[in-house]
């Protein structure tokens, strides 16, 4: 098959069974390639095998959590977009998630309509062989520029002063196009 008319790869990462018993069905009818992974561990091992367009990544997970988990494979270089799936909604755990390298971030409970509408999103974002956009060392929008090592807003050349908080905000929103 074509690879431009293959289905995405997608690692569906949740020590919950009732979750993936019943998520992975629903993303293959989505039109999806899924691979399940029962913890942070396994979800590593399958890297090299499976190569997935996406990881679909539960938080909170014994043996190694899905924090860690993204912390690994952005330490190694590896830019396969991750949506962070939890039950903790605070949105420090979300900006630091995202911080960390999350594309996207979901709390549980979820609609799947709506994991799958993020899925889409993350992918169209997401070019074969660039960066996602989490790893990007800035980011643009027009003349907006925003440089995450120095936490830096350029609006045309020209340095907007920012507090760190509005930078953040700023960056998740950049992240996240889609969502305005």
């Amino acid at each position: 098959m074509d690879d431009k008319k293959r289905a995405a790869r997608i690692l569906l990462v949740d020590d919950e069974s009732a979750i993936t018993a019943n998520l992975a069905p629903f993303l293959e009818r989505a039109g999806y390639c899924v691979t399940v992974a029962e913890d942070g561990e396994a979800a590593l091992a399958r890297l090299p095998e499976f190569c997935p367009d996406l990881i679909v990544l539960d938080v909170l997970m014994p043996r190694l959590d899905g924090r860690q988990v993204l912390r690994q494979l952005r330490q190694n270089e590896n830019w396969t977009p991750v949506i962070l799936l939890t039950q903790v909604g605070a949105p420090a755990e979300r900006a630091g998630a995202l911080d960390e390298g999350a594309d996207d971030y979901l709390s549980k409970p979820f609609e799947p309509y709506e994991l799958v509408a993020r899925i889409r999103a993350v992918l169209r974002r997401s070019r074969a062989g660039a960066p996602s956009l989490a790893g990007a060392h800035s980011l643009r929008a027009g003349a907006l520029e925003l440089d995450r090592q120095s936490r830096r807003a350029l609006l045309a050349g020209r340095e907007i002063p920012l507090t760190a908080k509005a930078v953040s905000i700023l960056e998740y929103l950049m992240l996240h196009p889609d969502e305005g």
